[in-house]
C-alpha cells in the first residue's frame, strides 16, 4: 500500500490546484485505514472528512423495507447503507462543491463525530466513506474504489464492531448475509466508475484499475 500511497503523492503534488479525493467501498473494506494514510503523508496540509453523517441513520433503515431481486430470486428486507437511497448524496456533493469553490465551512456534527472545520486553502481533501460511492464522479478530482470478498469483510467487520462498537457476534454474523447481498447488488456496480480500484486482503492492497499509470 505504501508504494500507492507515494504514486498517489506524486500526482497530487504534480497538480497546481486543490485536488478533492474520494475514497469509497464497502464496510471492512480498508477504505478509512487508507485515508489516514494518505492524510499522514501531507500531515497539515490535508484535510480528512468521513462521510457517515451522510448516511441515514439505522433507526430509520431498520424500518425501511426493500423489494429486490437477486440472482432470479425476489428479497424482502431491511435496507442497508449499501444502497443509494440510504445516503443524503444531495448534502453531500453540495459540500464537495462548497470546498470546489474555496468556502469555508464545517461538517455535520454527531454524537460519534464531532463538526470539524474545512480549509479549503490546503493542497489535498480526503472525502472517505460509503456515499462517495453514489455521488456524482465529475465532482471529485480522484475516486479510489476499495472492496474485498465477504469473508475478510466478515473477520474485518466482526472485530471492530465488537470492540469499538460494542455489538454481538451472533447479530454481527446474522446481518452480514444480507448486507454483502444488497452490497452486490446494489453497490458494487458503482465501483467501475472509479479512477482506480482496489483489492485488498490479508496480503495488501492490489491494483485492479488505476487511470493515473496512464496519464
Amino acid at each position: 500500500m505504501d508504494s500507492i500511497i507515494q504514486d498517489l503523492i506524486k500526482w497530487i503534488n504534480a497538480q497546481h490546484k486543490h485536488i478533492i479525493i474520494g475514497i469509497t467501498g464497502h464496510g471492512g473494506a480498508g477504505k478509512t485505514t487508507f485515508a489516514e494514510q494518505l492524510k499522514q503523508a501531507f500531515s497539515q496540509n490535508a484535510n480528512l472528512i468521513c462521510t457517515d453523517p451522510y448516511i441515514v441513520r439505522s433507526a430509520l433503515r431498520k424500518d425501511t423495507k426493500i423489494t429486490y431481486t437477486y440472482q432470479n430470486e425476489v428479497r424482502t428486507a431491511k435496507m442497508t447503507a449499501c444502497h443509494p437511497l440510504a445516503h443524503y448524496v444531495e448534502a453531500l456533493e453540495r459540500d464537495i462543491q462548497m470546498t470546489r469553490a474555496g468556502m469555508v465551512w464545517n461538517t455535520i456534527d454527531t454524537d460519534y463525530l464531532p463538526a470539524e472545520r474545512v480549509d479549503p486553502n490546503k493542497k489535498l481533501t480526503i472525502m472517505e466513506g460509503m456515499s462517495i460511492a453514489f455521488v456524482n464522479p465529475d465532482y471529485l478530482d480522484l475516486q479510489i474504489y476499495l472492496y474485498t470478498d465477504g469473508d475478510t469483510e466478515l473477520d474485518r467487520r466482526s472485530s471492530r464492531d465488537t470492540a469499538e462498537r460494542n455489538r454481538n457476534m451472533k447479530d454481527i454474523q446474522k446481518s452480514h448475509q444480507e448486507r454483502r447481498i444488497q452490497y452486490n447488488h446494489f453497490m458494487h456496480p458503482y465501483k467501475e466508475q472509479a479512477d482506480m480500484i482496489l483489492f485488498t486482503d490479508e496480503r495488501g492492497a492490489h491494483i485492479e484499475k488505476n487511470t493515473l499509470s496512464s496519464e
